[in-house]
């Protein structure tokens, strides 16, 4: 017999299988108990309570509901294939082979317009798998169509689609045939499969015993039609968590409905019968004249569509019996008020209420002022969202000595995209707030980098082989092991790979594949050979057959040039291999021979490799299975093969011990004492997904129906109902950039409105209801501070934060952390040379971190670019300009110098990188006969001088008769001017005469006149006073910001600051551009060494920065000539 248990705890209907099955044994105990879950938490879950109550749970089957009914089609029917000739995959590959056979017909116009410019057959495998996928759907929620179009006839009243989809349904069915595999499919199998039960006097051989049927939200109407005449010979326990005690599903008419007011549900555990409304005489005043209810509870109605369906599928069985086993929810905190209102299907709301009642509160409940039962949390993060929660669950344990981990669920909108948050704030925590966790539900994906990186090989010959792609390969460390690279050597190969001129294209081939004139340079074979040439002879010795060696790669870490030539000889070789078409009995051995080819599997990885091979395997085998012969590219099976990974899901000791973290899926409804929602953000939950245009189902729906957002709504009610002591719900409701309002799911809005319109707070009787409800709705929402180190986090009170680390910075009360409270004591050396002076004065901030403190930063690393020089840039174009001016000066062969750079790959390709050098040329030769012209003979002079009891000491190198001659292929630079102004020095105090010069771009320049030893040293000891301070704090000269500013202020010709408003407010705003920069030029303030500094610059900062630089830096102005 079918019976029907009724429950709203899930525990209980648990409890209730434990008694069949204790109480009730089975004859044979080498059976298996049989019971059917939707999904394996679920059954992890019965495994664990069985166990509890037995001490051992073993030999059970738990099958999913669609695998178990065609196992009982083999069991009772004759000659039933183990496996269906007409599942999901299957079809698809048939599909493949009939579509292009049909797209000639009339009917198959708008998918013959569709598949056209398909070469690579990718629309024709996407589109046969999404007919597949529907006609699968229809197999379950619509047999009878397929039934009709088996026959040849067309089902009224569909839409357009009908017309090709009938005879495509027709066509497959008949090629199944052609191939001698069965014509049975679940359409055709089901009428006869419920009639051979029916006409059997005595039990088919083979059935189960018994079926028990547990934490399904809803079967489709033709499963529980067959469960109906399988209850005919064995006995059928539908164990269904309804969340309401009476009948709350629609009617089809008047009849139906006094069928209902006579039938009555037994009492599990009492000798009495329930009727299935609470008042049989106002039971007609339910229904509309369309036979649907007005659920008496908002809740039930707007999430319940679910379970309102399946309940009137459940009525209409036959010869089944239904059993209460509900459980009385004592109404004595928030949380059980709403549970109890869902139980009674009552709604205590004031909507509708008189406008007396409507002017006070207390026609409503009261809410306790401590009652947490059900709060909802805003947040300005996913990040914060997480810290959070963990706060939240940590006082919710120290609260309860009795909660344990294991008592807690957190369930997510978006587990893939919260895990990394997850992970970076539950598996960070110091000992002393730990909690286990475990998280569930990830895509494979997600979890594993190896699956990710064998899909981008499924790539390779469609791959530009991108240096930084080919880089991310030697990130999974199972593949860099397979070619004995390790960390450290990947660094290095990163530098070398970008160096040696590595951007895209294995090699000139390669190029050529994709259509593009090859050039010879910039590809991995290009780079290969720099670096191979490297190892054999110094670029010195001038470049190999138009290729420059690349110095870097010589010594004893260049056996990681082999290691990275093995690798592009493998990856070459693949591209190859996999660029041609071939039948998939040839591509089947290929993932073990790539597997085996690319990786060097540890303990951690060989399960997802094993899952890449079980899903290939899976696909080549239903191919040929339906006996596809065509060939086909790679594409297709890699793009299913990501698919099927993507729809893999890793669960990680669900229901083990820890707190459990999943996302919202069907069958989650395991009680918990704290039930925590994350992400339930307006847009993300419910998820929508529309339908396909060509899905009848959408356009014609029935009940029974499955749709993602009626899932969602019923899963939400779900979490509620399965919450015992707690319901916890977060979602970002401010934005983290500006704090503006963000809403919530309209799920949690709904929710807060019924809160907030049945319940008053202590005090607020004499309000209105909208007046009460404002309040409520405040008293149960936490707003929560944007950053983890505010104070207010810190504040004894129910948010208060158990983060210890970011104490300190709350206990500043929001005050700008100072990094230099003081000064260092520094003694000052007898001896300074100049070099050190030198090195000071070209950034007196970073010197300060570098000899100071030795403290380097690090800009962070940038990603090699990925298409090969149009034009030169930055440090590249300097660097060729250097070298190509100090060839002109000295007047040596500037096209050797020209060819080098050709060689290393420096230069643009072909003319582009002749007009660019000649343009560097000229622009550097006009610079260089300056210098000529002005150049004599030099040498060096030895610096031994004291200032002020600091003997300075050194070289000056080109020391020419009549003075300093310095030249740079850059524009003028007031840090360049610091840098002559301090030689000058030097030489005028150490006896110089003559005058000191920088030449520098487009006819920049600084001169600077003789000056007599004594004003010499006294203009030195002035930088040397402040190479002292700036090594005890940092000495904030910005030599271009602040140089800006006093080049406004400074009226050379009276040797004086202008200090009016007008001047002063025109040396900001010329400050302000040197200091933040444009889209073309970079600002100062973009220096790492100053953003360490200070984050924003402040009126303080910058007065003391206009200060400093006036201090040292006038002089120049003072005395340039130029």
């Amino acid at each position: 017999m079918l019976r029907v248990y009724h429950s709203n705890r899930l525990d209980v209907l648990e409890a209730l299988m434990e008694f069949i099955v204790e109480r009730e044994r089975l004859d044979d105990p080498f059976e298996p108990e049989m019971i059917l879950v939707q999904s394996t938490g679920m059954a992890q879950w019965l495994q664990m309570t069985l166990a509890q109550k037995f001490s051992i749970a073993a030999n059970i089957d738990f099958p999913l509901p669609a695998s178990f009914i065609w196992d009982m089609f083999v069991r009772v029917l004759p000659d039933i294939p183990k496996e269906s000739a007409f599942s999901k995959q299957s079809m698809s590959w048939k599909l493949m082979t009939l579509l292009p056979q049909l797209l000639d017909g009339d009917d198959f116009a708008l998918l013959r317009h569709y598949l056209t410019d398909d070469a690579d057959k990718r629309k024709l495998f996407q589109l046969s798998s999404r007919v597949a996928d529907l006609f699968d759907q229809y197999l379950v929620y619509r047999p009878d169509w397929l039934t009709q179009w088996e026959a040849g006839r067309l089902v009224e009243g569909l839409g357009e689609s009908q017309a090709w989809q009938a005879p495509l349904w027709k066509a497959l069915v008949e090629y199944t045939a052609e191939l001698g595999q069965p014509r049975w499919h679940r359409a055709n199998l089901y009428q006869r499969f419920i009639q051979t039960l029916e006409n059997a006097s005595e039990c088919p051989q083979g059935l189960p015993s018994r079926v028990f049927i547990c934490g399904i939200s809803a079967l489709p109407p033709v499963y529980l039609q067959a469960l109906q005449a399988l209850g005919k010979h064995i006995d059928i326990h539908l164990l269904f968590t309804n969340p309401c005690r009476y009948y709350w599903g629609d009617i089809k008419d008047p009849a139906w409905l006094a069928k209902l007011m006579a039938r009555q549900r037994r009492h599990s555990f009492e000798e009495r019968h329930l009727p299935l409304f609470r008042d049989n005489q106002k039971a007609e005043g339910l229904f509309n004249s369309d036979g649907e209810q007005d659920v008496g509870n908002p809740m039930l109605a707007s999430w319940g569509k679910l379970g309102r369906d399946y309940i009137y599928l459940l009525s209409e069985l036959e010869n089944s019996q239904e059993l209460d086993a509900f459980v009385d929810i004592t109404p004595d905190n928030l949380l059980h008020n709403i549970q109890s209102d869902i139980l009674e299907l009552e709604s205590h709301a004031v909507a509708g209420v008189t406008l007396k009642e409507y002017s006070r509160s207390d026609n409503k409940r009261r809410l306790d002022l401590n009652d947490t039962s059900v709060t909802f949390h805003v947040c300005h993060s996913p990040q914060r969202e997480v810290e959070i929660l963990h706060d939240r669950l940590l006082a919710m344990l120290e609260a309860d000595p009795t909660l344990t981990p294991r008592d807690i669920i957190v369930m997510v909108a978006d587990i893939d995209s919260y895990s990394p948050f997850i992970q970076s704030v539950f598996g960070s925590a110091p000992a002393e707030r730990y909690l286990p966790y475990a998280i569930s539900d990830r895509r494979a994906r997600q979890s594993h980098p190896v699956l990710q990186a064998f899909i981008s090989l499924l790539s390779l010959p469609d791959s530009r082989f991108v240096s930084e792609d080919v880089l991310a390969l030697l990130d999974v460390p199972v593949l860099a092991a397979r070619f004995n690279i390790d960390e450290e050597g990947l660094r290095y190969l990163r530098l070398w790979v970008n160096e040696s001129g590595i951007r895209w294209g294995i090699d000139d081939d390669n190029v050529r594949e994709l259509e593009l004139p090859p050039t010879g340079q910039h590809t991995w074979q290009f780079g290969l050979t720099r670096m191979l040439l490297g190892y054999a002879m110094e670029s010195a010795q001038g470049e190999w057959q138009s290729v420059l060696p690349y110095d870097e790669s010589s010594g004893l870490i260049a056996e990681l040039v082999g290691h990275l030539a093995s690798l592009l000889m493998q990856l070459n070789l693949w591209r190859r291999g996999l660029a041609q078409e071939r039948p998939l009995e040839e591509w089947l051995p290929v993932c073990r021979e790539m597997l085996n080819d690319f990786f060097l599997p540890d303990a951690d990885t060989e399960a997802a490799m094993t899952l890449i091979e079980q899903q290939w395997q899976a696909i080549i085998t239903e191919g040929l299975g339906a006996e596809y012969g065509d060939a086909i590219p790679l594409s297709l099976l890699r793009d299913e093969l990501a698919q099927r990974l993507d729809q893999e899901r890793i669960s990680q000791r669900f229901l083990a011990g820890p707190v459990n973290i999943c996302t919202l899926m069907p069958m989650r409804s395991i009680p918990f004492k704290v039930v925590c929602l994350l992400g339930m953000n307006d847009g993300v939950y419910p998820r929508q997904l529309a339908p396909l245009g060509f899905d009848l189902m959408s356009q014609k729906p029935m009940r029974g129906d499955r749709s993602r957002r009626d899932d969602d709504r019923y899963l939400f009610l779900e979490a509620l109902i399965s919450a015992q002591q707690t319901l916890y719900i977060s979602y970002i409701g401010r934005s983290i950039q500006d704090n503006s309002e963000r809403f919530p799911s309209v799920l949690v809005q709904e929710l807060m409105d019924y809160i907030g319109q049945s319940h008053y707070l202590p005090g607020d009787e004499l309000l209105t209801c909208d007046q009460s409800e404002a309040r409520v709705k405040a008293h149960i929402t936490r707003l929560h501070t944007r950053m983890p180190f505010d104070a207010q986090n810190y504040l004894p009170g129910e948010q208060q934060s158990y983060a210890r680390e970011w104490l300190p910075a709350a206990s500043l009360s929001g005050k700008a952390h100072t990094d230099f409270v003081q000064p260092l004591p520094f003694e000052m050396p007898e001896t300074l040379t100049l070099e050190t002076l030198q090195r000071f004065w070209a950034h007196p901030v970073r010197a300060f971190f570098q000899m100071r403190l030795r403290v380097n930063f690090r800009s962070e690393e940038s990603e090699i670019p990925d298409t090969e020089p149009f034009t030169l840039e930055g440090l590249t174009r300097y660097q060729l300009n250097q070298q190509l001016l100090n060839t002109l000066v000295e007047e040596n062969d500037a096209e050797r110098l020209f060819r080098r750079f050709r060689a290393a790959g420096t230069l643009p390709y072909g003319p582009f990188g002749e007009i660019l050098w000649d343009t560097q040329r000229q622009e550097m030769q006009s610079l260089a006969e300056r210098i000529i012209a002005s150049r004599q003979p030099c040498q060096s002079m030895e610096i031994d001088l004291n200032c002020n009891g600091v003997q300075i000491t050194g070289w000056l190198p080109q020391v020419q008769e009549d003075g300093l001659l310095r030249w740079r292929p850059s524009l003028i630079s007031i840090a360049q001017g610091v840098q002559l102004w301090l030689e000058h020095l030097v030489y005028c105090a150490s006896g110089g005469t003559g005058e000191s010069r920088l030449f520098l771009r487009k006819d920049g320049e600084w001169r600077f006149p003789p000056l007599d030893a004594e004003q010499a040293l006294l203009y030195l000891s002035q930088l040397i006073e402040g190479y002292r301070e700036g090594m005890s704090s940092p000495l904030l000269v910005l030599p271009e910001s602040g140089g800006a500013w006093i080049k406004t202020c400074y009226d050379a010709a009276n040797d004086a600051m202008l200090d009016d408003d007008a001047t002063l407010q025109k040396a900001r705003s010329k400050f302000l551009q040197a200091y933040e920069g444009n889209m073309i030029v970079r600002g100062e303030g973009d220096d790492i060494w100053y953003q360490r500094l200070w984050r924003q610059l402040d009126a303080d900062t910058l007065e003391t920065i206009v200060l400093q630089s006036q201090r040292y830096l006038l002089p120049i102005f003072r005395f340039n000539q130029s």
